[in-house]
């Protein structure tokens, strides 16, 4: 029988859609990313901008992904066994106040005329060596800033800033180019991270810090042999792989703003705004949506859906057709990477949840810079239009054959798993 305050949790889950707002810790965790992601896609925009007009070349926008991606996949199981370690607050300063700097000194390169492509890239190269600590932390800090009955609705709100700072942050990015110069964004997303930084600060919480339990190695070892062991999770991490190699990337929509429809850089902020807009109208749906239990089967739709939008966008010749293609995308992948992440928090465990946040990293922020490197590649071999299709028809081909392998995974339900694997103190954090 569930307790009163489980009870209790789950009446305000169903009752509001901001459900998570209600509680201190995460509002003030919440409203310092929105700050900082809105500088994040002002900066990952004037960089693909900057890296295009210095090179001309498809190639060499799409190998800054490769330097972004080798970190990840490098270290990024490490970065995971670090957290389960360690207080995730504190990593999170750390990590917040580094990435700061770089961006001030990639605005100072830029402003100063004096920034080459080895700049970017080696700035792309540290910047994504501190985000093997900075995501996997990220990630495993949410839990315990909510109630579990909660946790979706966390996800969902998530979802909200992460994509939905998409609208705001390229078209900020595409006045600030054509005002400033890149500096202006590079700057703008420097100051941006004093909103994480100050809401750390402010936030209550229980440490985190498990201590040296035994040798790292082997804890390392122990993250990979229970991914590998639960199936649910290993078809999810399957899902975001493919989601990140072969989605849309920065990479294609400059190509595609540029080049294909010829829409500058002013256009290729609305490309991006359109998916932005997207994202909140998919993050709308799941809010609203409240408590439902079966996001095996959202997982499913919302990948097939976004596959076909995906192939699709890469048909089209006219400007705002793509741009509403891009809206179904938006939707559909967040949508999509809400399901994911919540299966995922579901079925982890408290003590593993750095080591498997870590892996989860390499999938997403490891492989999705290698989508730009494949874009790279694959566009000066069968066009920009092609290349986009084969994407979506792969996300689609990949996502039944998961189902076929993995049948728990679309029948996954949220109420089976709430009495089979305990993620986390069920404590109520602070509100206010």
């Amino acid at each position: 029988m569930p307790d009163k305050e489980s009870t209790e949790f789950s009446r305000l889950g169903a009752q509001s859609p901001f459900a998570a707002l209600h509680h201190r810790n995460f509002r003030l965790f919440w409203t310092g990313l929105f700050v900082s992601n809105v500088g994040t896609w002002m900066q990952i925009t004037a960089i693909s901008w900057l890296l295009y007009d210095l090179t001309n070349s498809p190639l060499q926008l799409g190998l800054n992904g490769l330097f972004r991606a080798v970190p990840t996949i490098c270290f990024g199981l490490l970065g995971g066994t670090v957290i389960d370690r360690y207080d995730r607050k504190h990593l999170l300063l750390f990590t917040q106040a580094t990435l700061m700097l770089l961006a001030f000194l990639l605005g100072l390169l830029a402003q100063t005329g004096t920034i080459q492509v080895w700049h970017i890239y080696t700035l792309t190269l540290v910047s994504a060596i501190v985000g093997t600590l900075d995501g996997p932390a990220r990630q495993a800090l949410y839990p315990s800033l909510v109630p579990r009955a909660v946790l979706p609705n966390a996800i969902a709100l998530n979802s909200l800033l992460w994509k939905g700072t998409v609208l705001l942050g390229p078209s900020l990015a595409g006045i600030a180019i054509s005002t400033m110069g890149t500096a202006g964004a590079f700057y703008a997303n420097a100051l941006s991270f004093l909103g994480v930084i100050a809401a750390l600060f402010l936030m209550k919480t229980p440490s985190h810090r498990v201590g040296h339990r035994g040798e790292f190695l082997k804890e390392l070892n122990e993250g990979l042999s229970y991914v590998f062991s639960q199936k649910i999770i290993l078809g999810v991490m399957a899902m975001e792989a493919t989601s990140s190699v072969f989605g849309l990337d920065q990479a294609m929509l400059t190509i595609f703003a540029r080049d294909i429809l010829q829409a500058g850089a002013s256009g290729l902020g609305f490309l991006q705004s359109a998916r932005g807009l997207g994202a909140i109208v998919g993050s709308g749906i799941l809010i609203f949506m409240g408590e439902t239990r079966s996001h095996g089967k959202i997982l499913f739709v919302s990948a097939l859906l976004y596959g076909a939008g995906f192939a699709l966008f890469g048909l089209s010749h006219a400007f705002v057709l793509s741009l509403l293609l891009l809206l179904v995308v938006g939707a559909t992948d967040t949508v999509w990477g809400a399901a994911r992440n919540t299966i995922l928090q579901l079925k982890t465990t408290e003590t593993m949840r750095g080591r498997v946040m870590g892996i989860f990293q390499l999938s997403n922020r490891g492989l999705n810079p290698l989508g730009q490197v494949e874009t790279g590649l694959m566009v000066p071999l069968v066009g920009a239009r092609e290349a986009t299709f084969i994407g979506g028809v792969i996300v689609v081909v990949i996502t039944l054959f998961t189902g076929w392998r993995v049948p728990g995974l679309p029948r996954f339900h949220w109420e089976e798993e709430t009495t089979a694997t305990k993620v986390f103190d069920l404590a109520s954090p602070e509100e206010s």
